[in-house]
């Protein structure tokens, strides 16, 4: 029911009032309606943007803000996942699979290697589920739920020994090209 409806609804029992549609109280009554339809709308968002699970802009944008820095190019669902996750850590969450699960809710596809005994591991980021998303920001957001006694290091490159190994290169082939490390790093073979 409008607002308009419902105030003409309990006026009536009253008698006093003119409430047909051209009367001078109906008319001040739609303006007031109008007024109390927008507030009614401005309160319907905020109790939407209130909780992460319903929140579609600025409700996540704020949370966003708060822990880290504002995810604009994921999707709602995304954003939201990354928000849930992060909110939910406990003492528990410093482990492998915990880590993994940290990847996967900032949308990255990839694994972890471990190398305890130099108190290291590597995170080979094989991509990203939003592509150009900001690779450094997604660095910061990970390295929070990294235990702090271990070194990370994030290789953001394709580069797997499957795939390597697919290839069928020998040392003396590559060496053939001349490369330098860095052209070696984003070497894309064409045979």
């Amino acid at each position: 029911m409008s607002i308009l409806n419902s105030m003409k609804q309990k006026l009536h029992p009253l008698g006093i009032y003119s409430l047909s549609d051209s009367s001078v109280v109906t008319s001040e009554l739609a303006a007031y309606a109008e007024v109390l339809d927008a507030i009614e709308a401005q309160l319907a968002e905020l109790e939407q943007e209130r909780f992460v699970a319903t929140a579609q802009t600025y409700g996540l944008t704020m949370r966003e803000l708060a822990i880290g820095s504002e995810q604009k190019s994921d999707t709602i669902e995304k954003r939201r996942s990354a928000l849930l996750y992060r909110s939910a850590i406990s003492t528990t969450d410093f482990n492998k699979t915990a880590i993994e699960g940290v990847l996967k809710a900032v949308g990255i596809n990839g694994y972890i290697i471990e190398a305890p005994e130099k108190n290291k591991i590597y995170i080979n980021c094989l991509s990203l589920e939003v592509r150009g998303s900001d690779k450094e920001l997604k660095k910061q957001i990970i390295s929070q739920f990294l235990p702090a006694h271990l070194e990370c290091f994030f290789d953001f490159r394709n580069l797997q020994w499957q795939f390597i190994e697919e290839l069928s290169n020998t040392f003396d082939r590559m060496d053939s090209r001349n490369l330098t490390w860095d052209q070696i790093e984003d070497f894309v073979p064409i045979w």
